[in-house]
């Protein structure tokens, strides 16, 4: 008997609430499902995860800014953007609900396949999920930054990009139980295209009635950046600021989870949301650094000591553990997550000593949603432990870093609003380290008084030896509509790279980086 062929329109289907829903049933059909799922379906749905999990931490051999809420999702789902998102990219209750079980919810016409068995082995959109994202900006510094060129001189305080970013992605359902965000993005630094924020992921939901669990989803999710795949926005992958410059002057030291491994590794993790309030990830990433090219073999890898970036050795472990409780109007989270990896920085070779750098962080959030008014405040803190094996590196064997972060908004009718956040970096003082613009990632450069030799970078250093970087970021926003967004967002440094005044030895003051950024931003 030949396979059976059908076309269903999703319109002629009910939708159903989620998470209990992945594709169009028929009535009462997810109802029962659950009620009858078994002890031997429970089993199998554990063996499943840990089976995955286990697979994370051998070998998640997968092969590289931010990332937003696309028009894909609405155009899948037939739901406006406003019941995923707050005001994008910041999700609701429900869009955390959407991610969880996979983005695979959908209300449109889709092609779909039977075997013999009417078991679905193929369910393809008759619209694909896909969408384009555009940002321009203008950015004006405090003061411009010591020209490349002349000596003595200064560039322009000014630049404008247009466009900053501009994004395809594909956004929605690939098949039963699975689905993706997948973002390309084209980079003016670069000119070129390359993979930008990137998640696949599957989900299916059990349920254990003898001990109280009668639904709980149960998922894989396998991403190109740490905390990318979280569902709250107070994680460094999706936390404020949501876009930025891209022409700032970069601060000595950031954590190592804080966007250092975005699109430059691979990780492949295992999760649980349990209770509707319980959610639990074990994952593990391996170094799958885009912008390298083996000398020898002329291919992507293996990565060797002239990777431009520190590469992990084996499979660096992630966590997450996040409690979550909604009622009414409100939303509240709080949670913990965590990396841990061996590293050998760019210059040294397999032999050589591997650096630990080890991240534990706290996060929470609170949200308040109305169709009128909608508040938001998000904190995080990450601390991270540094052990330099490689003596040259650092003048210290063990160095901190701690970075905290925390972000209020509010918004009217999801079109005029703002956000407010205050930052702070700082960590061990170590002029090795930081007076140079080289971090972890490769070899020093000569750096300042109090170290071996050399002088403080200039603009980039901190002649201190100190990476204390704080300040905060204020912004408006206008939305003329759902899918564009107007900014200006300024960001005033109290210290940078250590001081107040003179941070790099060469004059200049932490005031004079500060950014006024100016911004579109739309999808379609």
């Amino acid at each position: 008997m030949l396979a059976n062929v059908s076309v269903l329109i999703g319109t002629s289907t009910p939708l159903c609430r989620l998470p209990d829903c992945h594709e169009p049933v028929r009535e009462g059909a997810e109802s029962e499902r659950r009620h009858t799922v078994t002890i031997k379906g429970f089993v199998v749905a554990t063996m499943v995860l840990l089976v995955s999990m286990l697979i994370a931490i051998a070998a998640p051999l997968f092969s590289p800014i931010p990332a937003s809420a696309t028009p894909g999702f609405a155009r899948q789902t037939g739901i406006s953007c406003q019941a995923c998102h707050t005001v994008f990219p910041e999700l609701t209750p429900f869009g955390r609900r959407f991610k969880l079980n996979a983005y695979v919810f959908i209300n449109v016409k889709e092609l779909q396949v039977s075997d013999e068995q009417r078991q679905r082995t193929l369910s393809l959109s008759d619209l694909p999920p896909l969408s384009v994202q555009l940002q321009g900006s203008n950015t004006t510094l405090g003061r411009g930054v010591p020209d490349a060129g002349v000596a003595g001189d200064l560039s322009q305080k000014n630049d404008t990009q247009f466009p900053q970013a501009l994004s395809l992605f594909y956004t929605g359902k690939i098949a039963d139980y699975l689905g993706a965000f997948l973002q390309v993005t084209w980079n003016p630094s670069s000119n070129a295209i390359g993979i930008d924020n990137s998640d696949l992921r599957f989900a299916n939901h059990a349920g254990f009635d003898s001990i109280g669990v009668p639904d709980f989803i149960y998922g894989l999710t396998m991403n190109n950046n740490p905390t990318s795949q979280d569902v709250w926005n107070s994680t460094p992958a999706w936390g404020y600021p949501f876009i930025f410059s891209n022409v700032g002057v970069p601060p000595v030291a950031k954590a190592l989870l804080d966007g250092q491994l975005a699109q430059e590794s691979a990780g492949l993790g295992g999760y649980l949301f349990l209770f509707d309030h319980l959610y639990v990830e074990l994952g593990g990433y391996r170094s799958a650094q885009t912008s390298f090219t083996n000398a020898t073999t002329g291919g992507p890898g293996p990565l060797d000591s002239t990777s431009p970036q520190a590469r992990i050795s084996g499979v660096a472990p992630y966590w997450r553990l996040a409690w979550q409780q909604d009622w009414d109007s409100h939303s509240f989270s709080v949670g913990t997550y965590g990396l841990s990896a061996q590293v050998h920085p760019s210059g040294f070779g397999e032999s050589a000593p591997r650096n630990t750098f080890t991240d534990i962080a706290l996060d929470g959030q609170y949200q308040y949603v109305t169709d009128a008014h909608i508040f938001s405040v998000a904190t995080t803190w990450i601390h991270e432990i540094r052990k330099f094996n490689n003596v040259t590196l650092a003048d210290h064997k063990n160095d901190s870093l701690d970075t905290v972060r925390l972000t209020g908004s509010y918004f009217y009718k999801r079109r005029f609003g703002g956000s407010a956040q205050l930052f702070s970096t700082t960590g061990s003082q170590d002029f090795t380290l930081y007076c140079s613009p080289s971090t972890f990632e490769t070899a020093p450069s000569p750096a300042c008084p109090g170290a071996a030799t050399g002088t403080p970078s200039q603009l980039l250093g901190s002649a201190n030896g100190k990476p204390t970087t704080q300040g905060a970021t204020f912004e408006v926003n206008f939305l003329p509509w759902l899918n564009t967004k107007i900014g200006v967002q300024y960001t005033a440094y109290s210290k940078f790279n250590g001081r107040q005044h003179n941070y790099d030895g060469f004059g200049r003051n932490a005031s004079e980086n500060n950014l006024l950024f100016v911004y579109l931003w739309t999808a379609f």
